[in-house]
């Protein structure tokens, strides 16, 4: 058990309020969203958590800026915003907000560090990125210029866009780095070096290669991007490894200078590699962005929202770029996004049409641009004319209709739903009532379980969430396959009766703990709550051992969110304190001859918390937010799935009771 100290300040409380009155929250704020003024507030979409209207106020107070979004609950200063979206410590929120005031950083000794900060991390990146440039412009990089040039790149747009030189050779930028001080198993997290597999030292990730640096929102260089000048060479492309800066997942390409354009057009062009948005922006479309040797994600999908409604993604015409659209039609889909698909002549990329046609044959092919739904009919269309026979037909409209309905079929408007049945059963020569029969559910995304660290250094995959249930008459045997809720089976083991409240305990009941069947299948709504409920209680169990003295009312409200026996276990740890608590409840588990996996794992997560962020009760804001999200989507399905039914019941009054009730709640 690891005792909670508070940590060394690194800045004096008149420094930290002065950068707090220097920041402005709209301008903090609006390098990442779109932010529209309205009176004497601002708003814009919350970026905590999956907003279709502008929920998130930004409004300033007795000099300080402040925000709240009121249908998640989110809310701060300027710190929190960068700790929250960013992930940020405090004292990296600290500096970054100083750096964005102008306002000098003091140097304090004493600083506790378990590793490189995200600043320091930053440095090196640009320190780097500093020497790329650095080569191209010397002698030895007169070749590098002349490729650049021949791809359109003049010397002033090589400068401009920060484009470098990694040298020949093995070892040019490692040592150049270690003599600046940097240590090289810095080098080596952020994909700068390798270390050699036989002898000693290490060498350049990136030799011989034209280099693009890759940036995040803010500007800052995270990552690289380095093409091949030797046609001889291997891979064509190579990008940096992802470490702590940089998420090939979260992050497009060039997205730090497209953001204002796509948000004054509103429209974001989205290609599939960087020397494509590099070509957009050439020619003057300033607005193109491009994903990193990924498909699309949600997550970019998400980045996008904030700062446009119009989405057109540009693919070329080969194979990969059909599936490539046809994933990302899925993706963007789910957002509240316009997307529409340009897929260009085979064989061509924005490079090609560009270099050839110029601006105005680029635009001839965005003109082309369909409704992304528009376009996979006309690719089913196609499918569909190329069957080798009626068996081949069904099967591949049923994996269309699969795909429909994984996309969002269900959740369209009716007369999208009636356009969508009436063109597929044209396609089929077939009446639509026929294709709206074999429609089939949306398919659950499989789940992910990751593999993390617990004590002595052992790796294994994280437990399996719990469930209580209260049994009223004959309890199932330790053991037992139980049905869950939807459907879901679990194997049933005993809680112990010191974990249960007094009331439970007493009431005759028997109260057993499910934990799901290896291999078998748990919903994703009970997979949402289940991770919800823990985060909760791993930040209570944080909280309660990192701030012992501090009372928060809303800590214990949080205890009506949950379920049994986590409500019991957070209560205790509330109550009657995390550390002694925790031991006293290991060592019951144990004595009982119980798996102790699952707590044991939430007080490392616990722990892990307090090693990495500085205020626990933010931890347990925002958890607790995402709980409560978690029950109203929980409650709207239901609201939907008891319409449903009263719809095809033909029952009109019980339909609009449902429909008032909505309304008020």
């Amino acid at each position: 058990m690891c005792l909670w100290t508070p940590p060394l300040p690194l800045f004096d409380r008149d420094f930290i309020q002065r950068v707090r009155d220097a920041v402005s929250l709209p301008d903090l704020i609006g390098r990442d969203h779109r932010v529209e003024p309205q009176g004497r507030e601002y708003k814009c979409l919350c970026p905590f958590h999956n907003d279709s209207k502008p929920s998130l106020a930004l409004y300033e107070r007795y000099g300080q800026w402040r925000y709240k979004c009121f249908a998640c609950g989110a809310g701060g200063d300027c710190f929190t915003y960068l700790m929250e979206y960013h992930k940020m410590s405090f004292v990296e929120a600290v500096r970054e907000c100083a750096d964005v005031a102008g306002i000098e950083v003091p140097t304090t000794p004493g600083k506790r560090q378990d590793g490189p900060d995200r600043r320091t991390m930053l440095d090196v990146m640009q320190a780097a990125q500093d020497f790329f440039a650095a080569a191209l412009a010397s002698d030895a990089g007169a070749g590098a210029r002349e490729t650049f040039v021949k791809r359109g790149y003049n010397e002033a747009a090589q400068r401009d866009l920060g484009l470098g030189f990694a040298p020949k050779g093995w070892e040019n930028l490692v040592p150049h780095l270690m003599g600046r001080g940097i240590s090289l198993n810095l080098l080596r997290e952020m994909g700068l070096a390798k270390v050699r597999q036989q002898g000693d030292g290490a060498y350049d990730a990136f030799r011989n290669r034209l280099m693009f640096p890759i940036r995040d929102p803010q500007g800052r260089v995270v990552a690289f991007g380095g093409r091949i000048i030797d046609p001889e060479d291997n891979p064509k492309y190579l990008n940096s490894p992802e470490h702590p800066l940089f998420h090939k997942s979260k992050l497009l390409y060039g997205f730090d200078v497209a953001a204002k354009p796509i948000e004054n057009e509103n429209l974001a062009i989205v290609c599939e590699g960087y020397t494509d948005a590099l070509a957009c922006h050439r020619f003057g479309f300033h607005n193109a962005v491009a994903t990193l040797g990924t498909a699309m994600t949600s997550d970019h999908a998400r980045l996008l929202e904030r700062r446009t409604s119009r989405v057109l993604l540009l693919f070329d015409g080969d194979m990969a770029g059909i599936r490539a659209a046809r994933r990302a039609v899925e993706i963007t889909f789910k957002q509240n996004l316009d997307v529409t698909i340009c897929v260009l002549p085979e064989g061509q990329d924005p490079d090609d049409v560009l270099g050839n046609g110029g601006p105005e044959a680029f635009q001839v092919q965005l003109d082309r641009a369909v409704d992304a739904l528009e376009w996979l009919l006309s690719e089913f269309a196609k499918d569909a004319d190329d069957a080798d026979g009626d068996a081949d037909r069904f099967r591949k409209t049923e994996r269309f209709l699969q795909e429909l309905a994984n996309i969002g079929f269900h959740s369209m408007p009716a007369l999208r739903q009636d356009f969508v049945l009436l063109r597929i059963g044209s396609i089929l020569k077939t009446e639509p009532d026929t294709v709206k029969s074999m429609m089939p559910e949306p398919r659950a995304a499989a789940a992910v379980v990751e593999e993390k660290p617990l004590d002595s250094g052992r790796t294994q995959s994280a437990p399996p969430s719990k469930l209580s249930s209260t049994v009223a008459h004959e309890a199932p045997a330790e053991g037992e396959m139980v049905e869950g809720p939807n459907g879901a089976e679990f194997e049933v083991f005993d809680i112990p009766s010191e974990l249960l409240g007094e009331e439970q305990s007493s009431s005759g009941a028997t109260q057993v703990t499910a934990v799901p069947a290896t291999g078998l299948t748990v919903s994703p709504a009970e997979r949402r709550r289940r991770q919800a409920e823990e985060n909760v209680l791993v930040a209570i169990l944080a909280f309660a051992e990192g701030a012992p003295d501090q009372a928060w009312p809303e800590a214990t409200h949080a205890l009506e969110l949950l379920t049994n026996p986590v409500a019991n276990l957070a209560q205790c740890f509330l109550t009657q304190g995390a550390g002694a608590r925790y031991s006293q409840v290991l060592d019951d588990l144990r004595n009982q001859g119980q798996d102790d996996t699952a707590l044991r794992q939430w007080h490392n997560q616990a722990e892990h918390l307090l090693r990495t962020q500085d205020h626990p009760q933010i931890m347990l804001e925002r958890a607790i937010a995402d709980l409560r999200q978690v029950n109203d989507r929980e409650a709207e399905q239901q609201a939907n799935s008891e319409a449903k039914r009263a719809a095809a019941g033909g029952d009109f009054s019980a339909l609009d009771a449902i429909r008032n009730r909505r309304r008020m709640g």
